[in-house]
């Protein structure tokens, strides 16, 4: 009986351990080792390993290997990868081959923050081909992974290159001089100038409010008498209008009456031109054979030049009265200007 109780409290403690360990004993692991330079405070063992957030594996060891020769200290840290999550891993028979395959590829481990409440970390697993491997320790009896600093790192590297005393002196001169500037007597004096420039803004706009108001109602009532002396412009213009268009077509009538009858006028003047220059010619052969009958210092023939000269500017001032009014003929309206000189 004691030898079933305790064959039964094996198989119990087994099964816990499978089903509480979810199978972690019977899981194939492959054991690796990174070298972090710097401190890992923060990293525990059991910490997870990610691939792009995905665990694939356990922090298993954190040690601490010192050589007094050369006065160094190593902390590797061991980490168990699990094959089962890369696919490649069980199909190959050689995991050292795969991992120089994937180191090639850019494979890199850092640290990375797991809270920022309790500051752990946890080692993360990428790619990054633009970084250069640097393997620590050849003589290991795991395949080492090459480690990069994390950003926090890179981070605390930049500051710690900062000219910090510098900064701080600089800004320590800038807050002095600051402290001066803002109680020099220069600055205490605009102020007292601003404040009365301020005073002297709000009585001249307390002045400006108690003007504006009489300026707009006189510019209401205004608008008012303007409204008003427009309606009564309206009211006169628009019998003027009215008339004004009487008259318009009354200027329009007279002006076609006149049309009608410049033509016949501007005919008869040209028959009349004509007639006259006909008589001329005629006069002009009478005259000649006059002169042919009775001399030339006769008082007939004086007559007749007298006459003939008359006859020619008479038909002359007929000609140019004809031309005239075919360039303007309202002139029968209202006359030439200056013909009367003439």
């Amino acid at each position: 009986m004691i030898g079933g109780f305790i064959v039964g409290a094996v198989a119990l403690v087994v099964a816990g351990v499978l089903v509480f360990g979810s199978g972690r004993f019977l899981t194939e692991r492959l054991t690796y080792v990174l070298h972090f330079e710097g401190s890992v405070k923060g990293l525990n063992i059991g910490s997870p390993v990610l691939f792009r957030g995905v665990k694939v594996g356990t922090v298993k060891d954190i040690q601490i290997q010192a050589d007094p020769e050369a006065v160094t200290i190593q902390i590797p840290v061991l980490i168990d990868l699990e094959p089962k999550r890369f696919g490649g891993y069980r199909r190959t028979r050689d995991p050292e081959a795969q991992l120089e395959r994937l180191l090639k590829s850019g494979l890199r481990a850092r640290l990375e923050l797991q809270s920022l409440l309790t500051g752990q970390l946890m080692v993360e697993l990428d790619f990054h081909p633009d970084t250069t491997v640097k393997l620590v320790d050849d003589e290991s009896e795991y395949p080492e992974i090459p480690t990069i600093q994390s950003g926090m790192q890179e981070l605390a590297k930049t500051i710690e290159k900062l000219p910090l005393d510098q900064l701080a002196n600089k800004l320590t001169s800038a807050i002095s001089g600051l402290e001066k500037a803002v109680n020099s007597p220069e600055v205490s004096e605009s102020i007292i100038n601003l404040n009365k420039t301020l005073k002297e803004t709000k009585r001249l706009v307390r002045n400006v409010n108690s003007r504006i108001e009489p300026l707009a109602s006189s510019l209401e009532e205004t608008i008012k008498e303007y409204g008003k002396l427009a309606r009564d412009v309206d009211e006169k213009v628009e019998p003027i209008a009215s008339g004004v268009d009487k008259v318009l077509k009354d200027t329009r009538k007279l002006v076609r009456n006149i049309d009608g009858q410049v033509t016949p006028l501007l005919t008869s003047v040209r028959s009349t031109a004509k007639l006259a220059d006909a008589a001329l010619a005629q006069a002009e052969q009478t005259l000649s054979t006059i002169e042919g009958v009775a001399g030339k210092d006769s008082a007939v023939v004086y007559q007749l030049t007298n006459m003939m000269k008359e006859l020619s500017a008479a038909a002359r001032s007929i000609r140019n009265w004809a031309s005239y009014l075919e360039r303007h003929p309202e002139a029968l309206i209202r006359g030439k200007s200056g013909s009367r000189g003439r």
